[in-house]
């Protein structure tokens, strides 16, 4: 058996002393995590400039073969390279189905698309109602010629778009792309447009005379309350009608298609250089004799809007060519009422074809007129009868 031995240490006892850590490790423990972050922070920097810089390289190239195709004058090469921004889509961020046609103009046809990602309308207003607009449908206008009327129209919606951003009764530009050496512009997507709409309500209405005025006029509502937010930013629609306003199906008015529009100080009216394509049926009466444009004669052209709603999308000034039509204004003449609306509905439409553009009613005013007869019909289930 082993015997084992016991020492007993009597006295106090003295832990070892601990060796302070050299002044180069307490240095690193400081400055490591200030480092590391500096570091992260130059990936992250360096990573964002390296894609804004790919997008201008994109630009550079786009602009380079349209210069060299002559396609764009010095000019307009500069103004679409100032264009290079935040509202630019990654082509690989944008689908563009051609097989599913929305709709087709003179210089522009229109196709469902898909958005993968954030929009930079989102990211750029960072509103919480745009917030729908990340991988989703969308529609995509995309040029079919490019002469020197196209690139003004496209230049005119782009800066207009981009002065509006997000209104609920404008349909709003969610970015612009660059597929096959052409700008296209993609928007949020609608359901339908306000001619077609009222256009198919003429064979079920027609001869009632009546008509679903609530919807009437809380769309007249919506695009005047859109009208007044645009007059707001210093835009001049000019293409005011019922072919630019787009419906949601619950009925939302957005107004649309800005290729004719004008930037402008509203203290000075505008005499201004006019394209070639203008719709003259539905222009005030300086405009067509001054080519001059202003937020009146926007006025002007909702009173016709007015009347293809309640004629269910009959043309105003059928068969009347412009030299006839410049008289008929002149002498005081006007389109007739149309038979689904009132004296009331009608005198509105009046008031906006005052021959004295400071005698029409402004937008905010048309906007509170047809809330308030939104309101004194609320109890006759959206049905009014017509004139007789």
């Amino acid at each position: 058996m082993t015997r084992g031995v016991l020492i007993q240490y009597e006295g106090q006892f003295v832990p070892f002393a601990k060796q302070p850590p050299p002044k180069s490790y307490l240095l690193w423990k400081i400055l490591g995590p200030a480092l590391a972050i500096v570091l992260i922070s130059s990936i992250l920097i360096s990573c964002y400039y390296y894609r804004v810089r790919q997008k201008e390289k994109q630009m550079d190239f786009i602009i380079e073969v349209m210069e060299r195709q002559k396609r764009l004058s010095p000019e307009e090469i500069e103004e679409l390279k100032e264009k290079r921004d935040e509202f630019t889509i990654v082509k690989k961020n944008l689908k563009i189905y051609y097989e599913f046609p929305l709709g087709q103009g003179a210089s522009s046809s229109v196709y469902v698309g898909f958005i993968y990602g954030k929009s930079p309308l989102m990211v750029a207003t960072g509103l919480i109602e745009t917030q729908r607009f990340q991988d989703c449908k969308v529609a995509v206008k995309v040029p079919s010629s490019f002469g020197q009327d196209e690139t003004e129209q496209l230049f005119r919606e782009i800066d207009s778009m981009k002065k509006i951003g997000y209104n609920e009764n404008v349909i709003c530009m969610l970015g612009i792309c660059f597929l096959d050496e052409k700008p296209v512009i993609a928007f949020e997507l609608a359901d339908k447009n306000l001619l077609s709409y009222v256009s198919t309500l003429r064979e079920t209405i027609l001869g009632q005379i009546q008509a679903p005025v609530n919807i009437f006029f809380s769309i007249l509502w919506q695009i005047a309350r859109g009208m007044q937010y645009i007059s707001s930013k210093n835009i001049v629609h000019r293409d005011l009608a019922a072919r630019n306003v787009l419906l949601t199906d619950s009925f939302n008015a957005k107004i649309s298609d800005f290729g004719l529009s004008l930037c402008a100080d509203l203290e000075e009216k505008s005499s201004s250089s006019t394209p070639q394509k203008l719709p003259v049926k539905w222009l005030s009466l300086e405009a067509l004799l001054n080519k001059v444009f202003s937020v009146k004669s926007d006025v002007w052209a909702f009173g016709v809007l007015m009347f293809e709603v309640f004629s269910f999308g009959s043309i105003p000034y059928k068969d009347v060519i412009l030299e006839e039509l410049i008289e008929m204004l002149k002498n005081g003449d006007r389109l007739e009422c149309p038979k689904a609306a009132n004296e009331e509905t009608y005198e509105i439409m009046r008031s906006c074809w005052q021959e004295d553009p400071e005698a029409r009613p402004i937008f905010e005013q048309l906007s509170e007129r047809f809330r308030e007869m939104l309101e004194s019909r609320t109890m006759t289930y959206g049905y009014v009868e017509g004139s007789k």
